[in-house]
């Protein structure tokens, strides 16, 4: 899988909003994918920025 050096945008200064929320132009497709994991997902307390940790557990198992 090749990975590129910068993110995908919508174009040079345009914000693509939904429902007061930035829409990511990235098209997604599943890379990994485990089971028995534990997720924590944080928010920033002043601006509401999302982020998602994961931890492997002792029966953690890798499927893809």
């Amino acid at each position: 899988m090749e990975q590129k050096s910068q993110r995908c945008t919508h174009g040079d200064g345009v914000t693509v909003m939904l429902n007061g929320n930035e829409v990511d132009p990235c098209f997604y497709e599943e890379a990994e994918k485990y089971e028995n994991v534990t997720v924590t997902v944080l928010r920033c307390k002043r601006c509401g920025h999302i982020e998602i940790e994961w931890e492997p557990q002792e029966d953690t198992r890798r499927l893809l």
